[in-house]
C-alpha cells in the first residue's frame, strides 16, 4: 500500500511539472530575429514619445522594464520609479536617423530627436539632440531597458 500510494505520488508530481513547463513556455517566445532591427526599433520609438506626450503613467509603466535607467544630459538619472513620478511633459516630437542594431534578446537604437515640451516646469526646445535607447525582450514584447540624452547637436 505504501508503494502504491508514493507511485501515485510521484505520478501526480511528475504530471504537475510537466504541465507547469508546458504552461510557462507557452506564455514566453525566444526573442525574435530581425532582419531589420530599425525597422522595429522606430515604432518602439514612437511608441515611447507618444507615451510620454499623451502623459500616459499607465501605459508607460508597462513599456519600461522594470529594470529601466535613463541618464541626463546634465549627468543625473534615475531609476523607473523616480523616471515615472517626473516625466517630462512632450508636446511634439520628430525622430530622425535610426540606427538599431540586435543581439539576442537586446535591441539598441541610436538616433536624433527634437522635442518640444517641459522640463522642471521650463520651456525645451533644443533642437535634434542625440539619444541612445536600450530595449529588452521579456518573453513576449520589448519593453524599454534604457534610456540616454546627450546635449543638442550645435553647428
Amino acid at each position: 500500500m505504501r508503494c502504491r500510494s508514493l507511485l501515485v505520488f510521484l505520478c501526480a508530481l511528475m504530471l504537475g511539472l510537466t504541465a507547469f513547463s508546458s504552461t510557462t513556455s507557452a506564455s514566453t517566445s525566444p526573442p525574435p530575429k530581425l532582419a531589420d532591427p530599425t525597422a522595429t526599433a522606430k515604432p518602439l520609438l514612437v511608441r515611447f514619445f507618444t507615451l510620454l506626450q499623451r502623459r500616459d503613467t499607465a501605459g508607460l509603466d508597462r513599456f519600461l522594464s522594470p529594470a529601466f535607467q535613463v541618464e541626463r544630459p546634465d549627468g543625473t538619472g534615475s531609476s523607473k520609479a523616480e523616471y515615472l513620478a517626473h516625466y517630462p511633459t512632450v508636446e511634439s516630437f520628430d525622430i530622425s536617423h535610426v540606427s538599431a542594431t540586435q543581439a539576442d534578446s537586446v535591441l539598441v537604437v541610436r538616433y536624433l530627436v527634437t522635442v518640444k515640451g517641459l522640463v522642471h516646469g521650463k520651456p525645451f526646445t533644443p533642437g535634434p539632440a542625440p539619444r541612445l535607447s536600450s530595449f529588452s525582450w521579456n518573453g513576449s514584447r520589448w519593453q524599454l531597458a534604457a534610456h540616454a540624452n546627450f546635449n543638442p547637436l550645435t553647428g
